[in-house]
């Protein structure tokens, strides 16, 4: 007979170091550096420039990861940006920020769960069934293995994404070993005039490239020695990261033209053709369908701590906070896997991330609000560390990301409307209710 579940509130401290680095590089690898390099070139045109924005891009996501590494440190607690911002704007900002960040998780885990179909066919498998049911196919199988309990969960997340990080390894070793071609001279290059709108386009493909290192809070009451290892694990996996994606980049660059980076939907599996012949475009859709699939399992494990989170304190139904035995909030972890699916049997990959990119970016803002009022209101709060040359990390952290949300919300009005619109309803819902 299977053990009772646990009460509200009670998670396994069982995840170490190695889990958190594994969730960082495999939170952030995924389909975006797949995708993103050809997004990039067809918007700005000049080698140097796609390269100096993907280095931008690494630093932005180091500026934004001394707030999450900071928050994460000093409140280790279930739920991610929800639990944060309550503790530092109060419970309705809190529940506005969590409806948000809950409605992200579930369309990131269908786009990327489309993504994995879309890899799949490319290798040639299941090229005859629907994108949308190969997609609710993984989500259903990410559900049972997180279902198993956080120990089993954590350590098959921390073998998948090992496992991803080192195959990208070896395709940028075949990248960087291929011949090289010549690049035209950039302003004969497409999208050579960069703009505004261009900027805008790339800034947005690269920023949704680099997030996901924000795993390591949303299990802060699981994750051992939290006030030394959010930040190793953080800082850790994102230095690792940054170095594949720019040296990725650079690899493309010597093997495509910046055009033929631009026409390709997947620039990665054109080079890796160029590296390996043939089969390249069959490894990297290989390699796509484990990344991915490693991300989807990731999603759903740290995305459904949210919504327990949120249902400890009230702002959800009190059942979504049971624990089963093993340490998984299985209710919250199947309401969960129900939104993904719902959105993931759409099929349609670029209309999600759309709506799904101005959320993170107004999460990202609502966590860099928070750090700056708690170090008004709470001084006395234990800070195992400290972002560096305070306030002004802070400060351009939160003009960079209000300046990217205005250039994402211009760019793309529509999808953009519906994702802030959807906060709009879901922040008038909490005010009427609390």
């Amino acid at each position: 007979m299977e053990a009772p579940a646990r009460p509200a509130g009670q998670l396994l401290r069982v995840l170490g170091l190695a889990f958190g680095l594994a969730t960082v590089v495999g939170g952030v690898i995924g389909a975006g550096i797949l995708r993103q390099p050809g997004v990039v070139a067809g918007a700005v045109g000049d080698p140097v420039v796609i390269v100096s924005l993907w280095v931008a891009g690494a630093i932005m996501a180091a500026v934004n990861a001394f707030t999450v590494v900071e928050l994460g440190a000093s409140l280790p607690r279930a739920g991610g940006p929800y639990a944060l911002v309550s503790r530092g704007l109060g419970p309705r900002a809190g529940a506005l920020v969590g409806w948000a960040d809950w409605f992200n998780g579930m369309s990131t885990l269908a786009f990327l769960a489309v993504a994995f179909a879309e890899f799949l066919q490319r290798a040639g498998l299941f090229a005859d069934r629907p994108l949308g049911l190969i997609a609710v196919a993984l989500v259903l199988a990410a559900f049972v293995l997180n279902w198993t309990g956080t120990r089993t969960n954590g350590f098959a997340q921390t073998l998948l994404s090992g496992a991803k990080g080192v195959a990208l390894a070896l395709i940028l070793v075949g990248l960087l070993l291929a011949p090289a071609v010549p690049q035209p001279p950039p302003s004969e290059a497409p999208g050579a005039a960069l703009g505004l709108a261009a900027l805008a386009l790339a800034m947005r493909a690269i920023h949704n490239s680099y997030t996901g290192y924000q795993t390591p809070i949303y299990v802060g009451e699981e994750l051992k020695n939290p006030a030394r290892n959010v930040a190793r694990a953080v800082f850790g996996g994102l230095a690792v990261v940054a170095g594949l994606y720019i040296l990725i980049n650079i690899a493309l660059l010597r093997v495509l033209t910046v055009e033929e980076m631009a026409a390709s939907p997947l620039a990665l599996a054109e080079g890796a053709v160029r590296a390996f012949g043939p089969n390249g475009g069959l490894a990297v859709a290989a390699f796509g369908a484990l990344s991915v699939a490693a991300s989807v399992n990731l999603r759903l494990m740290t995305h459904s701590r949210g919504a327990f989170a949120m249902a400890r304190d009230g702002a959800l139904p009190a059942p979504l906070a049971r624990v089963a035995p093993g340490g998984s909030p299985r209710v919250a972890l199947t309401v969960t896997m129900l939104g993904g699916v719902a959105l993931a049997a759409s099929g349609a990959y670029l209309a999600i991330v759309a709506i799904n990119a101005p959320l993170r970016i107004l999460i990202e803002i609502a966590l860099i609000l928070t750090l700056i009022r708690l170090r008004r209101t709470a001084p006395e709060l234990p800070r195992p560390v400290r972002m560096p040359f305070y306030p002004l990390p802070a400060l351009l952290a939160l003009l960079a990301n209000t300046a990217l949300l205005v250039a994402v919300s211009w760019e793309d009005p529509r999808n953009s409307g519906l994702a802030l619109g959807a906060v709009a309803l879901a922040a008038a819902f909490v005010w009427w209710r609390r």
